[in-house]
């Protein structure tokens, strides 16, 4: 009878822990989800061009039949309010909070959606697309980090790559919904995002990151039990993990003056700053947004409507592939293996265009633009679209990581917004097939520089990835987690 006693208590116990247990991921999940809708927001913002542009084109915009001048500038001023949002965001994160910078995030957001509803002149539009841009970059600084702040170890991996699943989903709303009403309508739906997520977010604990390291030791702890499902021995397990990190990182703080003296350091920033302007480069922005003016010029077997829902939809199993093969086939495998065919894929499409150009006839191969494109952007999904950001938290020193990734998000802005501002000028001096051709000639060059100088960071340790940039000879490539602490010499 006692044995029966007791092992109805330790099966209760087990229940209890359990619930915890999962309850705790439950509610970083919902946490993980509503910190998302910022950037449902900011695939909306970024995605708006390609059902838009065509509409602004026509005779039924708001604003009057535009140019191909206010064209390019519509597409590429978002990405100069990136630039300047990333550095700024970064400050009031660092200073006052990552919940403030939330708030105040969704302030661009709502006067560029606002804009777009109400103005009748081209200026305006391009006042508000530039407001757009300043949450877009401050987006991309916060909310990763909001999200991996909160999370736990074993989950913190599926919620980073739940996000890009979340922006593919909302680029293909917007694609899909935004070809059958107009601008105005479209931006009424996008402007309610930015104010749920502020009514959602209120209701999120601060980043206890933030908290512990401005001191607020009490609120950090009852954070922490939240966000572990009132779990508080996993919560004060946790709390000694970041005493340890914050200490080490105010010992270690750096400038870029610091990250280029050291070897390993400085091999890391190239390559991230490498695979940063391929992205831009081999490309995808420029495509997806004139992606209406693309296929009319291909003159396919499919509407250019129906080809956007397509290719996004392509565009979102891309996501979900990336998230499944990521820790199984290894960063350097999805990376080459996608360019190659990023390569082929553009190539193919550069070789139609020319035989359409020279007077060949091309409607018995009218399939192969859709198949062409829709190979491209699943392979930049794959590969050049998500992986550098990985290989980015992976191969720079807890005490550099922080500017090491402001300078990669940086470059990915700057070259978005040259390759999207200049590639109706590329188009017209190289022609559609010329420009397509020179997309697949840079990613040639990407892919050499892929197999001889990144090397394979899954499942490795990262002092074994600094020894490696470091130039130290026979490395142990070995799969154990250590601690990150005491980097700061690599």
């Amino acid at each position: 009878m006692r044995q029966n006693k007791m092992y109805i208590v330790q099966k209760t116990n087990e229940g209890s822990n359990l619930q915890k247990k999962c309850g705790g991921k439950f509610t970083q999940i919902v946490a993980a989800c509503t910190a998302n809708l910022a950037s449902v927001a900011f695939s909306m913002a970024l995605t708006w061009p390609t059902p838009s542009l065509p509409i602004l084109k026509s005779e039924d915009s708001p604003i009057g039949v535009i140019t191909a001048e206010q064209e390019s500038w519509l597409t590429a001023l978002a990405f100069v309010g990136a630039v300047i949002a990333s550095p700024i965001f970064s400050y009031i994160s660092q200073q006052y909070g990552r919940k403030i910078a939330g708030y105040i995030l969704a302030i661009p957001f709502i006067i560029g959606w606002l804009l777009k509803i109400i103005s009748e002149s081209i200026i305006l539009f391009y006042i508000g697309r530039f407001a757009l841009g300043l949450s877009c970059g401050a987006v991309v600084t916060v909310c990763p980090m909001y999200i991996s702040e909160i999370s736990e170890d074993s989950i913190r991996g599926t919620l980073g790559a739940f996000r890009s699943t979340i922006v593919c989903l909302a680029g293909l709303f917007v694609c899909a919904v935004g070809t059958i009403i107009s601008i105005q309508a479209m931006a009424t739906i996008c402007i309610a995002v930015p104010f749920l997520f502020v009514l959602c977010f209120f209701w999120l604990p601060e980043s206890p990151m933030y908290l512990m390291r401005t001191g607020k030791t009490k609120e950090a702890m009852k954070a922490l039990i939240w966000l572990r499902g009132g779990n508080k021995e996993v919560a004060e397990e946790e709390m000694s993990k970041l005493n340890i990190v914050i200490e080490e990182s105010k010992s270690n703080q750096v400038g870029i003056k610091d990250l280029i003296s050291s070897r390993g350091t400085r091999r890391g920033l190239i390559i991230c700053i490498v695979l940063a302007a391929a992205q831009q480069l081999s490309g995808i922005t420029p495509i997806m947004a004139y992606f209406v003016s693309l296929f009319q010029s291909a003159g396919g077997s499919v509407s250019p409507n129906m080809a956007i829902i397509i290719a996004n939809c392509v565009q979102l199993v891309g996501s979900i592939i990336t998230s499944v093969l990521l820790d199984i086939a290894g960063r350097r495998i999805l990376l080459i293996s996608s360019q190659i065919f990023t390569v082929i894929s553009l190539s193919t499409l550069g070789v139609y265009f020319f035989l359409q150009n020279n007077g060949f006839d091309v409607s018995y191969i009218g399939f192969l633009p859709l198949t062409c494109v829709s190979i491209y952007v699943l392979c930049v999904a794959v590969g050049l679209g998500s992986v550098p950001y990985v290989i980015m938290a992976e191969i720079f020193s807890p005490h550099a990581r922080g500017i090491a990734s402001m300078i990669t998000v940086a470059t990915i802005w700057i070259f978005a917004f040259i390759t999207s501002k200049f590639y109706p000028d590329f188009v017209s001096l190289l022609d559609l097939h010329g420009c397509y051709w020179m997309f697949a000639l840079i990613c040639v060059g990407c892919t050499i520089f892929t197999i001889f100088k990144i090397p394979e960071t899954k499942n490795r340790s990262l002092e074994s990835i600094l020894k490696e940039l470091n130039g130290v000879k026979n490395v142990d490539r070995d799969n154990t987690n250590k601690s990150e602490v005491g980097l700061e010499k690599y």
